[in-house]
C-alpha cells in the first residue's frame, strides 16, 4: 500500500498544519471532507497522520465544491474539516463552505473550517503557504493598502484624494502621502494610456532568432515602436519574441520585413497572428 506521507508535498501539509489542525479537532469527532478531485490526496494524508497519533474518532468523505454527493452520515453531529489542494480565487472555497453551512443546523455539525495548502486569498483556515497580494508581487515596499489604491486609482484616477479615500476609507491625507510615496519610488508613474482596440485590429507574436550584437541592435529599435507592446528575451530555439500591434496583415508583413529581417544577424523570423490582445487592454503612447 502507498504511504501518502512519503510524498514530499503530503508530507509538507501535515508537518506544517497538522498540529494546529489536530489543536482545533480536539476530541470531538470529526470528518475531513475533501474536495475532489485534488483535496482527496491531502485528506487521506491528513487521517493517516491524525491515526497514527491516536486520532481514531475521525472518518473520511468527498464532495463537489458544490456539496454534490456529499454523505450526511459521515457529517452529522461531527467537526468538519474541508481540505483541498488550493485556494486560488476563492470561488470554490465560498461555494463549499456555503454548502455545508446550509446543513450545520439541521444536521448538527459542530463547525467547519478550511485547509489547503495554497492559499492566495488569505482565507483558510490553515494553510501551508499564503500568498497575499503583495506577496505575489514580491515586493517588500507595496502593502495590501498600496495594492488597492494602485488598482483603484488605475480605474478610477481622476478621482480627487477624497473621493478615493472615502472608496478606501482611508483619510485624504493617507492617500495623498501613498501617492506621494509611490511616485517617489517610481514604484507608479502617471500618463495616459491608448486603448488598443481603439486603433488596432490584429495583433502578431514573433519570434526571433539573431546574433548577439543583432539582438541589442533590435531591442534599442523596437522599444520605440509604438505598435510593439511586448518585448522580451527568451531561451531557447529564438531568443527574442516581439508582441506586434497592427492594423492588417500587410502592416505586420511590412513591420517584419523592414524592421527585423532587414538586419544580416537576424536568422529566422517566426510570425504567428491573431486578435488584439486580451491583455493589455492599453498602451502607453511612445511619441
Amino acid at each position: 500500500m502507498v504511504n501518502l506521507l512519503e510524498f514530499e508535498t503530503l508530507k509538507k501539509f501535515v508537518d506544517t498544519v497538522g498540529k494546529d489542525i489536530e489543536a482545533y479537532l480536539g476530541k470531538d469527532d470529526v470528518c475531513i471532507l475533501c474536495l475532489r478531485p485534488e483535496g482527496i490526496f491531502y485528506g487521506e494524508a491528513l487521517v493517516a497522520w491524525l491515526k497514527k497519533r491516536k486520532k481514531t474518532n475521525v472518518v473520511l468523505a468527498t464532495m463537489e465544491d458544490d456539496g454534490a454527493d456529499l454523505d450526511e452520515k459521515l457529517v452529522r453531529g461531527r467537526k468538519v474539516l474541508i481540505v483541498n489542494n488550493d485556494i486560488v480565487t476563492g470561488k470554490a472555497y465560498k461555494r463549499s463552505m456555503e454548502a455545508v453551512r446550509m446543513k450545520k443546523k439541521e444536521w448538527n455539525i459542530k463547525d467547519i473550517k478550511f485547509a489547503c495548502f495554497f492559499d492566495r486569498t488569505g482565507m483558510a483556515d490553515f494553510a501551508v503557504a499564503q500568498y497575499s497580494a503583495e506577496a505575489i508581487w514580491g515586493l517588500e515596499e507595496l502593502d495590501a493598502i498600496d495594492l488597492k489604491l494602485i488598482q483603484y486609482l488605475a480605474q478610477n484616477g481622476r478621482e480627487s484624494f477624497t473621493e478615493v479615500a472615502k472608496k478606501l476609507r482611508l483619510s485624504s491625507v493617507a492617500v495623498k502621502n501613498r501617492v506621494d510615496k509611490l511616485l517617489k519610488e517610481k514604484l507608479i508613474r502617471v500618463y495616459a494610456s491608448l486603448q488598443a482596440d481603439q486603433f488596432y485590429t490584429i495583433a502578431a507574436q514573433i519570434n526571433v532568432e539573431a546574433d548577439r550584437k543583432t539582438l541589442e541592435q533590435l531591442i534599442e529599435k523596437l522599444e520605440k515602436c509604438q505598435e510593439v507592446y511586448h518585448l522580451a528575451k527568451i531561451t531557447g530555439a529564438y531568443n527574442l519574441t516581439v508582441g506586434l500591434l497592427a492594423r492588417n496583415l500587410e502592416n505586420i508583413e511590412a513591420f517584419v520585413e523592414d524592421e527585423i529581417r532587414a538586419l544580416p544577424g537576424v536568422r529566422q523570423a517566426v510570425v504567428s497572428t491573431g486578435e488584439v490582445p486580451i491583455l493589455p487592454k492599453t498602451i502607453p503612447p511612445k511619441f
